[in-house]
């Protein structure tokens, strides 16, 4: 009986979490755990430890879809034999609050019981349940989880604790893959993640034509290299790793390429903005960005761009490139970006 319930749960849980998967694209999380589970006088059946595992899908980075199943055995009073447990869960999981790596969980669901103790509960019962958890972030593939859940079963009620590992998976790193072997537009960069950072580089590589002519037309001196190709060095953004604000090699190679179109044109300001991907608190994410424009103003200083040209700012968590969990939408928002200010004689007037 015990292998028919998690096999209808388990083939019900691909029916809804496959297609999220391959819409929303959204995280996968698998779970184990060790329960405490303390049973109603009904049940007639000592407190007892389980084991257990879940899995889940997040629809959205707050909310998530998730199957647990959990078992043992329990000892029983008056000399009876031990009777083994067995509950299998459904739920909806709320995220309603996250405070750097812990965030604050609560869910809602039905489950099942498979206890045949006594005359008041049948060998299979339905009830409902509440959970009231938290988990705390190891790093941005695996987190511990506590869990408290409060069971209402047919006859009788039950209350678990469970403390284990959950592992996360996001399935669009196989679409990057395949994304990253296709011939790309010309402004296309091999780390691009969606088809709209495509269309965005498309877009300004049109503004940044329509820029040229407009100098063009006005007998403005032009940038040093107004090719196409040289003013879209300028749209190049420079990637951090997770937590961090040191410049890599290839971030500072970015920066290099940028240098002789500032030297060239000392009456532009330059103003760079540094960004943080959405996990971590806000106020953390704001000057984790400003961390990063500054490493980046320092680097151009360095190489010989006046200091009083660059401003800095920092968005944070805000603007992000690519929306919902997982390391590749992540990645590609820690980022900095940079933009010119310019001035007379520069100013294209209408």
């Amino acid at each position: 009986m015990f292998v028919r319930t998690v096999t209808l749960a388990a083939v019900a849980m691909m029916m809804v979490a496959m297609p999220l998967a391959s819409q929303e694209r959204g995280t996968v999380e698998f779970g184990a755990f060790v329960s405490s589970n303390k049973f109603d006088q009904a049940y007639n059946m000592d407190n007892a430890i389980g084991f257990g595992g879940r899995v889940g899908t997040y629809l959205h980075p707050r909310l998530a879809i998730e199957f647990e199943g959990n078992g043992g055995t329990a000892a029983r009073s008056g000399g009876l034999a031990d009777r083994s447990f067995r509950f299998i869960d459904a739920r909806l999981l709320a995220v309603p609050l996250t405070v750097g790596r812990a965030s604050l969980l609560v869910g809602l669901g039905a489950g099942h019981t498979d206890a045949n103790v006594n005359a008041m509960l049948d060998d299979e019962s339905y009830g409902f349940h509440g959970l009231l958890g938290a988990k705390l972030n190891i790093n941005e593939s695996a987190a511990v989880r506590l869990d408290m859940t409060q069971h209402w079963m047919g006859g009788a009620n039950h209350r678990v604790i469970k403390l284990g590992l959950s592992l996360y998976r996001n399935p669009s790193h196989k679409t990057t893959t395949e994304i990253r072997t296709v011939n790309a537009a010309p402004l296309q960069r091999a780390d691009s993640v969606s088809a709209a950072e495509t269309a965005r580089l498309r877009d300004a590589e049109r503004r940044l034509a329509a820029l040229r002519d407009s100098l063009d037309r006005n007998a403005v001196a032009p940038v040093t290299g107004s090719n196409v190709a040289a003013l879209a060095t300028m749209l190049e953004m420079i990637n951090f790793e997770s937590d961090r604000a040191d410049l890599d090699q290839v971030s500072r190679a970015i920066l290099r390429d940028k240098v002789p179109i500032f030297k060239a044109n000392p009456d532009m300001k330059i103003v760079i903005t540094g960004y943080a991907s959405a996990p971590g608190a806000s106020e953390y994410n704001m000057a984790l960005g400003y961390r990063r424009a500054v490493a980046a103003k320092a680097y151009l200083v360095s190489q010989g761009v006046a200091e009083d040209r660059i401003e800095i700012s920092t968005r944070g968590e805000n603007n992000l490139l690519v929306a919902g969990p997982g390391e590749v939408a992540n990645a590609a928002n820690r980022r900095g970006q940079f933009r010119l200010l310019i001035a007379d004689p520069y100013l294209v007037k209408p």
